[in-house]
């Protein structure tokens, strides 16, 4: 178990958290794209309880579960209690936890660069509905990290991808749709 400490930035502009982690000694990690299924029961019994069930394929594929922590969280970052472990089949994975009872409830992907800057986890996000940064580390860090990076504290959020897709979704004025997908026409034009 670990705990995860985040925080998402809107309107982000990835060239420009580019150049400046280039410049300041920032690694450049990987770059990939991302299929992601997430599960719950018939009654998203999960969902009310505030926990995640997720099945991830990108560079390695990998299950994970999230949940909020029982006791309050102060503060400006989002934090989970995260278990999160490597698997060696994503269709494989979600066929057992099928068999389990879990089933697929919405799908969702992106493209990821992932960066190591300033003691945090750096990760430029192109989802179908825009382009977002998301932090992880201390919260002092991703602080004093969104500085440097010269993100502006509005933009800050706590919000899931799973909010901001559906918030997205409502002021387009679209039909609710949990999912977040990219053609594959769009995947091959991003990587």
């Amino acid at each position: 178990m670990a705990l995860e400490t985040e925080l998402k930035y809107l309107n982000a502009d990835h060239d420009k958290a580019r150049k400046i982690m280039a410049v300041q000694g920032g690694n450049l990690l990987t770059r990939h794209y991302e299929r992601n299924i997430v599960l719950d029961d018939p009654g998203r019994t999960l969902y009310k309880r505030s926990a995640l069930l997720r099945v991830r394929q990108a560079e390695k594929t990998t299950m994970t579960v999230k949940r909020i922590p029982s006791g309050p969280v102060s503060g400006k970052a989002k934090v989970y209690i995260e278990h999160e472990t490597e698997v060696s089949n994503f269709d494989e994975t979600v066929a057992a936890l099928q068999v389990l009872g879990y089933a697929p409830v919405f799908r969702y992907e992106k493209i990821r660069e992932e960066w190591a800057f300033a003691d945090c986890h750096i990760c430029l996000d192109q989802l179908p509905f825009g382009p977002f940064i998301e932090i992880e580390g201390t919260e002092d860090g991703i602080l004093a990290c969104a500085d440097l990076l010269g993100l502006e504290s509005a933009d800050a959020c706590r919000k899931t991808y799973h909010e901001l897709n559906r918030d997205h979704r409502m002021k387009a004025g679209l039909d609710p749709d949990e999912n977040f997908v990219f053609t594959p026409e769009e995947v091959k034009v991003l990587l």
